[in-house]
């Protein structure tokens, strides 16, 4: 009914039954119209469960035939009495946005009865929450923030419920393969997560139950869950490990920051309080700090938004969805999209038909040239030397799509009776736009084009055939991925280029060097196995039900291409592969690395540009045989003895650079300065090259030479652009309140840098070493002024 006040667009008549206090049921019947439900019409008693079809078939005929003439015993808005556990929802029309109203193209009757609402009744509690399905996590909880839910007040209660609810939720999401993350579903998991331990530290939750303070406590109440859940979905059982080790995982993340984050967002709301005070207007949150908290400590907006209300504060949303905007557009600045020129987007596209793509069979093939954009403005005419989008009627180019890069090649014009080659354009990208136009982008080499004119295209093989065994490869890595580490790794994101491929996938940890290495035979296996590689086209829903994969957030047409290297890998793609595994002819990874909080990347070369890698590493492998004069399976083992050697010469000249520096403190004594009226002897100098570890023996053997009170402060410039400082103070300079850690730091800023330590001792750095001179002139002002007592 709400969504309907608002203006959704749907008008529903709507069916309700209800379960009364005294054990009989009504039957609510509303008809919703231009402003809300204004029929609303109640039926007979119904006592038993076997009359409800009946009566449910009663009133449909009576609503579809228009006879409203029943009388209305009474009002069941009474929540207190009533329970409603099945509603019929008859969606019917849709409301436009000035107020009409027009039929549904499928008209249809949605109907539903909660499994929770009917257990509420059969177990007479009174709400869902304290039923058997979700009151055991309930209780675990209350347990582990030692409260009790029978005496707890209003607000204890509902954030238990919110544990219960979000945690049975959670844990069969993550069973099912969906991982926290900042997109997608991977998003939702992660906000009821992070609502969940917000929820519990309010309660008073500390610590994971079993002693450990620090500790997480989601997986305590996730194992309530699991065992729920035993004769329900075995799976879950099966998936526990991982289940626990996610929700630890992702709570220790979020508990990181949520401490400051609560803080700064504590100081948020009395700072809005406050300016709302003294401006009389409504306390609100920007968005620029509501995406402050999202993006720096974690906070989803929603729980941003939950505390704010709390006070009394509203938030702008619409402020934090500019915000995102703009993150987004900053981190996408450099992905290349094709807009035809917006201001004759739609003009362009009446003329023009969606193009007739045949690069799946063919790398060549006539089309006629439909439009030529310059800078994105439609042209006629377009010639040698400038650069052009074209627009064809058919092609056998592949546009950018699925991670694959559009292919490149050439349009070639023909003319003349011998037709010969009269225009050459290279083509260097193809992107999609406005739906399924191809834009061919390309440089015109040779003569001119227009509009109207028959073109040869002409797929540069070589590419292609790069492009399809990454394509083919990259497949192959997913079902290795979950073969290796597990099945509820999945995808996340992926390039498929000419000469390499990149995957990125949701996983929490790096993988091991025998994980990857297990990848790459696994993979290879499969290659050498010279597997047929199979694509069809079938209806979605049979392609889903055969168990293809699907990459979250593509959207789908009714009629799905499918690519299935038998009994390894099975996914929805339109890109292209090879026709037989072999094809790859190998596949070598080259790095794995984390890209963001859970999200993993492989990058890998297949192919072509397998060899291509392989033969420059055997090249480099073999000219380092021959500078170590070893063959290539003793190269391991001469490179650790060569470091070994080398860490012992660098220990050897440490230790000489140190006592030539102690050598040259030595003659520095006999030079300090002594300073009245407590006599403090002090030393302030450049070393010149002395390296950092000299500089440190030098202070600390001036400083035990030169007795209490004493003040060291030594300079040097080692090379590089460098500067190293050290700062040594006796105990009786200490008493005075020196501290050499501040002090040198403040020394250091004159240099480009900084440092701190000990009161007593202190080494700092800096990248300006001509500054030097001035900052050991200040030094020394500043300390005898401090020592005697002038400052």
């Amino acid at each position: 009914m709400d969504c309907l006040q608002k203006g959704c667009g749907l008008v529903f008549l709507k069916m309700t039954m209800k379960h009364s206090t005294s054990g009989t049921m009504r039957l609510v019947c509303q008809r919703s119209g231009y402003r809300g439900w204004v029929q609303k019409i109640t039926f007979g008693l119904v006592a038993q469960l076997d009359l409800v079809d009946l009566a449910l078939k009663f009133i449909m005929i009576s609503i579809l035939r228009e006879d409203h003439q029943m009388c209305c015993l009474q009002d069941l808005g009474d929540d207190s009495r009533f329970i409603e556990f099945y509603n019929l929802v008859f969606m019917q029309y849709n409301k436009k946005d000035d107020g009409s109203l027009e039929p549904l193209k499928q008209m249809n009757i949605d109907t539903g009865m909660g499994l929770e609402r009917m257990a509420r009744i059969l177990q007479k509690v009174p709400n869902n929450y304290e039923t058997d399905l979700i009151f055991p996590i309930i209780e675990k909880a209350a347990s582990m923030a030692m409260v009790s839910y029978a005496k707890a007040d209003d607000a204890t209660k509902t954030n238990l419920k919110i544990i219960g609810d979000h945690m049975r939720a959670v844990v069969y999401l993550i069973s099912d393969g969906v991982i926290p993350s900042n997109i997608g579903r991977g998003y939702v998991v992660r906000r009821l997560i992070r609502r969940v331990v917000r929820m519990g530290r309010l309660i008073g939750i500390r610590g994971d139950g079993h002693g450990n303070s620090e500790g997480a406590f989601l997986p305590s109440l996730a194992e309530v869950v699991i065992s729920l859940s035993t004769e329900i979905d075995s799976d879950v059982e099966s998936r526990r490990r991982s289940i626990l080790g996610e929700l630890q995982r992702e709570e220790m993340r979020f508990v990181q920051t949520l401490e400051r984050g609560e803080k700064l967002l504590a100081e948020l709301l009395d700072e809005a309080l406050l300016n709302a005070g003294n401006n009389g207007n409504k306390p609100s949150l920007s968005g620029k700090n509501v995406f402050l908290l999202y993006d720096t400590y974690g906070f989803p907006v929603e729980i941003t938004a939950e505390i704010a209300s709390e006070q009394g504060v509203t938030v702008d949303i619409e402020g934090f969805d500019i915000e995102m905007e703009n993150q987004r557009k900053q981190s996408q600045a450099a992905h290349n999209v094709v807009r035809l020129s917006v201001g004759n987007e739609t003009e362009i596209v009446k003329n023009i038909p969606d193009t007739e793509f045949l690069g799946y069979d063919s790398l060549s093939a006539s089309a006629v040239i439909k439009g030529l954009l310059v800078n994105g403005n439609p042209v006629n005419e377009v010639s040698q030397g400038s650069e052009v989008e074209i627009l064809l009627d058919r092609t056998p180019f592949y546009a950018e799509s699925g991670g694959q890069v559009g292919d490149n090649g050439f349009l070639y014009v023909n003319g003349g009776e011998d037709r010969r080659q009269t225009t050459v354009i290279e083509i260097n990208d193809v992107q999609k736009s406005l739906g399924n136009i191809f834009v061919h982008k390309g440089m015109i080499k040779q003569g001119s084009v227009e509009v109207g004119k028959e073109v040869d295209a002409s797929v540069d093989a070589k590419l292609r055939q790069g492009a399809k065994a990454h394509h083919t490869a990259t497949h192959l890595l997913q079902s290795a991925l979950k073969s290796v580490v597990g099945s509820e790794t999945s995808q996340a994101g992926s390039l498929v280029a000419f000469d390499h491929l990149r995957f990125d996938f949701n996983f929490h940890r790096p993988l091991s060097e025998e994980e990857l290495t297990t990848i790459e035979a696994l993979i290879n296996q499969w290659i050498g196995n010279a597997a047929h590689v199979e694509t069809k086209v079938m209806a979605l829903q049979d392609a889903k039900n055969a168990g293809a994969i699907a990459m979250f957030g593509e959207k789908y047409g009714e009629q799905v291409r499918v690519v299935e290297v038998p009994g390894i890998s099975l996914e929805l793609c339109g890109g292209t592969h090879v026709s037989n595994t072999a094809e790859i002819r190998g596949f070598k990874i080259i790095s794995e690395q984390g890209i963001a909080s859970g999200i993993r990347r492989i990058e890998a070369v297949a192919g072509d540009a397998f060899v291509d890698y392989v033969c420059a590493r055997d090249n480099y492998m073999r000219r380092l045989c021959l500078s170590l004069k070893v063959k290539a399976e003793d190269v391991n083992s001469r490179v650790e003895t060569i470091l070994e050697e080398l860490r012992a010469t660098r220990n050897v000249a440490s230790s000489l650079r140190s006592k030539i520096a102690v050598l040259k403190a030595a003659s520095l004594a006999s030079r300090a300065t002594t300073v009245e009226p407590q006599n403090v002897r002090i030393v302030v100098e450049n070393m010149g090259d002395v390296d950092a570890d000299g500089l440190k023996s030098a202070a600390e053997y001036l400083i035990d030479t030169l007795k209490d009170p004493a003040a060291v402060i030594l300079g040097s410039s080692p090379g590089d652009g460098k500067v190293s400082l050290v700062a040594a103070f006796s105990p009786a300079i200490v008493e005075m309140g020196l501290q050499a850690g501040k002090f040198v730091s403040g020394i250091a800023k004159l240099c480009g840098g900084g440092g701190g330590g000990k009161p007593n001792f202190a080494q700092a750095g800096g990248r300006k070493p001509e500054n030097l001179p001035d900052a050991l002139e200040k030094a020394r002002a500043e300390i005898v002024a401090r020592v005697s007592g002038s400052s």
